[in-house]
Order: C-alpha cells, then sequence, then structure tokens
C-alpha cells in the first residue's frame, strides 16, 4: 500500500506541472479531522486530477490517525498518556512539526502554547461545557504549558516534565496542510479544511477565490480574496463557542490567564506554512486586535482582524503585509 501511494504522488505531481490553459478542474469533498474538507486539482486529464486528490486524500488520512488527539492509537494519544520523565521518540515528519511548534511558541512569547489539555478538559471544551472551580481551574493550569515538555530537536524526543498533555486544535490542519503540499508539489491545487486553506499554486485565471467568513456568520462571506501560494487560516470566536451558566465560553484559550481568550471577532493569517498560518492565527486571537496588529507589523506577519459592532456591522483593520498582499480593507 505505502508503494502503490508514492506512485500516486509521483503521478501527480507530474500531472500538475502541466502547462495553463489545458488543465481540467476536478474537486472532492470529504469528512476528516473534524471538518468538511473541499480538495480540487487542475489537471490535464480527469484520471490524472482524481490521482492527485487521492494522493492527497491519503496524506490527510495519514497524518489525521497520527495527530488525532481522539484516536488512542495517534501518536499525539500516545505521547500524551507518555509517564513523566520517560524520553519518547518522535518520528521524523512530527519532528520537523515540532520544530515549528516550538519555534512559534517562543515567537509569541508563550501566546501560542498548545500543551493546554487538562485546561481544555477543566473547561470541557470538547463537550457541553463548564465552568470550573477555582481549585480545578489552578490544577489545570499547573499541569499546562510547552515548558512542561522538553524537545530535543536532534534526537527528535519529547519529554514529559509533569502530566500535560498536548493538544493539537492550533496547529494540527496546517501541519496536514504541510504535508499536502509536500506529497502534491507546487500546484495547482487547493485543499479547504474548514477555516483553512492551502495552495499549491495559482488557478488558470491567476489566483483561487476564497472567502473570508464574517466573524459572526460563518456561512456568510465577509471579504473575497485570490490565492496564489500558501496558506490563509482564520480563528474566530462564533466557531464551537459555548455558552455554560450564561457565560460564553471561547474555545480559543489564553494560556497566560488559564481563561478562554476574551476578544470576540475574527482573525486571518496568511503564511507560506500552514502550521505557521495555523499557529498564528490561534496567537493573534488571544492577543486581540490591539497587541495582535502590533506582534503582526513588527514581525511583518499577513494579518486581517474584524472586529465586531452594533449588529452585523464590522470594522476590518489589517497589517501593512496583509495590505500588500491582498489590497486595502474597507
Amino acid at each position: 500500500m505505502k508503494r502503490v501511494a508514492a506512485l500516486l504522488v509521483v503521478a501527480a505531481g507530474a500531472a500538475l506541472r502541466a502547462e495553463p490553459g489545458h488543465l481540467e478542474l476536478v474537486t472532492r469533498d470529504a469528512y476528516l479531522m473534524g471538518t468538511r474538507a473541499h480538495l480540487a486539482v487542475l489537471a490535464p486529464t480527469r484520471q490524472a486530477g482524481l490521482s492527485a486528490l487521492a494522493a492527497a486524500l491519503d496524506v490527510l488520512d495519514r497524518a489525521e490517525a497520527e495527530l488525532s488527539t481522539w484516536r488512542e492509537s495517534s501518536a499525539i494519544s500516545a505521547l500524551n498518556r507518555l509517564p513523566v520523565g520517560r524520553p519518547w521518540q518522535a518520528g521524523p515528519t512530527l519532528c520537523r512539526s515540532f520544530e515549528q511548534v516550538w519555534q512559534w511558541h517562543a515567537e509569541t512569547a508563550g501566546v501560542f502554547d498548545p500543551a493546554i489539555g487538562r485546561l481544555l478538559a477543566a473547561w470541557d471544551i470538547h463537550g457541553a461545557g463548564a465552568i470550573p472551580s477555582g481549585r480545578v481551574r489552578e490544577r489545570a493550569a499547573q499541569e499546562s504549558g510547552l515548558s512542561l515538555l522538553g524537545f530535543d530537536a536532534s534526537a527528535c524526543t519529547v519529554t514529559k516534565r509533569g502530566e500535560v498533555a498536548l493538544d493539537v486544535g492550533a496547529w494540527g490542519k496546517g501541519a496536514a496542510l504541510d504535508r499536502v503540499e509536500a506529497a502534491l508539489g507546487s500546484g495547482p491545487w487547493l485543499v479547504d479544511l474548514g477555516g483553512q486553506v492551502s495552495v499549491g499554486g495559482p488557478a488558470a485565471d491567476g489566483g483561487w477565490a476564497v472567502g473570508i467568513a464574517h466573524p459572526q456568520h460563518r456561512d456568510r462571506p465577509y471579504r473575497q480574496v485570490r490565492l496564489i501560494e500558501g496558506s490563509l487560516s482564520t480563528s474566530g470566536a462564533s466557531e464551537r463557542a459555548l455558552t455554560v451558566d450564561g457565560e460564553r465560553v471561547s474555545h480559543i484559550f489564553d494560556p497566560r490567564t488559564g481563561r478562554p481568550a476574551a476578544f470576540d471577532g475574527s482573525v486571518t493569517v496568511w503564511h507560506r506554512s500552514g502550521l505557521a498560518a495555523d499557529a498564528l492565527s490561534t496567537a493573534l486571537f488571544v492577543m486581540g486586535p490591539d497587541e495582535g496588529l502590533r506582534w503582526a507589523e513588527a514581525h511583518g506577519i499577513a494579518a486581517l482582524y474584524l472586529v465586531p459592532g452594533e449588529g452585523d456591522a464590522v470594522r476590518a483593520v489589517a497589517s501593512r503585509t496583509f495590505v500588500a498582499r491582498f489590497g486595502e480593507v474597507e
């Protein structure tokens, strides 16, 4: 099976290098990584396009099998079960993802921190939601934070320093999309994982049309952009927000406070790397528009904040890098 999959990837890569103007659009929808995914390729024949899509789906299936915290057999679940003090060996692909995870944790001064599994469990984010007591919150906070995981990049090992649990919600989709790019090459293809889109190259008319949703209505596009490369990731308050005892509980957590992030709008980030776009949209959401825009400007990150006003009114504010890539915002 591995040999067949490899041949499909090679065939797909060759097909996608065909000359523009002689390509057929082939699409496929699937449910994976906890969302409805849409995949599209431009290929010289329908069969070549279907082969490329099959290769992309195989990559995404294997990524989910490795990264999912819902599967007991996944690598991340094995890491989360690991006893404190025992080094755990990561595979080469996961090791490369971990290098980026630790990099963006450092770059954002800990605002991006996916080692918050205990906090998410305390607030029952993957269930009906809960408002934990102060004691439960305190213990969950003590058992959270990437500082409780020692990562040796040269040996590709991870060692737990406490009863910490890694969550992939802020980087798993991006990592999977990077793996698709590694398999399919430079285009032209698109994969939409619900909230994050990556493309391998421009469509025939110069770019893939990608909608950025209204911050309070996910099914309503606020703006459309043309994506010619890289990945566009949106983090928003409307996505999976819960109301518990009259209190709104966001699924995005601020690791600095151990509580749900306060911002109630959305932020969209473009980056050449899918994992980076995923991680940074989470971090900038946690920071909020004021702090987040300052950080994005200082680091040359393309970011667009949509800040809700009265009714359905929205105020759009973007970094200079975003405007340079996608044009002025209203």
